[in-house]
């Protein structure tokens, strides 16, 4: 009985070629890998960021621009409201003094964004205020700081309201003064002029509902008289959006940006989701190539004894089990129980090639047989005892 060992089948020198091929790709293949997958994911990062501040930019626009036009809504009906006034004057003369105050009484306290109405003449004189309480240094004064003196003439001039700039009011605080001209049969009749206070105005014009969750600054010419939660103050530039509110005469400056409750909800962490996963990734892939190429030289070079041993077994061709041959002539039994000749059945069954000959003792007996001397090589061979 005997058994040879097989050839490489196909699957496994199709398994020795691809760890050739891997294990022969450069040492240094794992570093650049993992530094395209990390780059990738920085070019994401940076991407989604800047995706995620448009979107926040463009909320805080939105919102500005809503705020910006309710108060310009707001404004509007005031001027629309003190011109019919402007305009009753005119086409019914001048009130007496008695209607006119409980006329003005009622507006202003209907608006408490008001602080006062007044008539003034055509010499720029304060006729009649209301409320009196308060007010009463103004009455017949003729004394105006630069800006409503500026505002009063400009007016005058454009026979439409006009807003003045920022100015300190009687009671404390900060305002406004809206003028309007009275034209009676085409010559001047003085001014309706409304008190505006500022913080209540625009606390009215902007409540919670409009642009919620974003801080306000109205401001003119750097001096900010109205803010909204805007403490603390923005910490990125890229998120204020300003606006100019254009009114009679005047110019507001609007900027608005999210506070850190509505930052923190529109800031998603997606972007640092995905530069974590980058890097995590990178690390992996670089680990996975590195063991992978290892293991590839490892595989390649295991292939290749393999293939040398397998060349080895082949040339050489090897009887295992037990072999039954027989005491007197040596004929050899195979597993179908037919006996050789060892000779015969060493060439079936291996690639070796035989050559006959005698062995010393066999020699000897030949030529004793054959009545010849024994050679002097055969009795030395004979005294060695090479053989069994």
């Amino acid at each position: 009985m005997h058994r040879s060992l097989d050839r490489p089948s196909r699957a496994d020198s199709q398994a020795l070629v691809a760890a050739l091929l891997l294990s022969r790709a450069p040492r240094w293949l794992p570093v650049p890998l993992a530094l395209a997958v990390l780059a990738g994911s920085l070019v994401l990062y940076y991407a989604l960021e800047a995706r995620q501040d448009q979107d926040i930019a463009q909320t805080v626009r939105a919102g500005a621009e809503g705020a910006k036009n309710q108060v310009a809504v707001r404004m509007e009906a005031r001027f629309q409201s003190l011109a019919r006034r402007a305009r009753d004057w005119e086409f019914s003369g001048a009130p007496a003094q008695a209607a006119w105050e409980a006329d003005a009484a009622s507006y202003v306290h209907d608006l408490p964004d008001v602080q006062a109405l007044e008539w003034i003449d055509a010499t720029h004189r304060v006729r009649w205020i209301v409320p009196q309480a308060g007010n009463e240094t103004k009455l017949n004064d003729v004394t105006l700081e630069e800006r409503r003196k500026a505002a009063l003439e400009q007016a005058g001039r454009e026979h439409q309201p006009v807003v003045t700039r920022i100015v300190s009011l009687l009671g404390g605080g900060l305002g406004f003064v809206v003028y309007v001209p009275i034209v009676v049969n085409g010559q001047p009749d003085g001014f309706l002029a409304a008190v505006f206070k500022a913080q209540t105005c625009l606390q009215r014009y902007l409540p919670p509902a409009v642009a919620d969750g974003e801080a306000i600054s109205v401001s003119e010419r750097g001096q900010i008289f109205y803010e909204r939660d805007a403490d603390p103050p923005p910490t990125r530039a890229d998120w204020i959006v300003q606006e100019k509110i254009e009114l009679h005469g005047a110019t507001w400056d609007l900027r608005m940006w999210p506070t850190p409750a509505l930052a923190s909800r529109l800031d998603s962490p997606l972007p640092a989701v995905v530069l974590c996963a980058g890097a995590l990734g990178a690390l992996l892939l670089g680990a996975v190539s590195f063991y992978a190429q290892r293991s590839a030289h490892q595989a390649a070079e295991t292939a290749r004894v393999n293939v040398a041993l397998q060349a080895a077994l082949d040339t050489v061709k090897t009887l295992e089990g037990l072999l039954p041959i027989c005491c007197y002539c040596k004929r050899v039994r195979d597993d179908t129980g037919y006996w050789s000749q060892i000779d015969t059945y060493l060439r079936k069954h291996t690639k070796a090639s035989l050559s006959h000959g005698y062995c010393p003792e066999c020699a000897a007996k030949f030529y004793e047989e054959c009545g010849i001397d024994v050679p002097d090589k055969v009795k030395a061979e004979l005294r060695a005892g090479n053989f069994e």
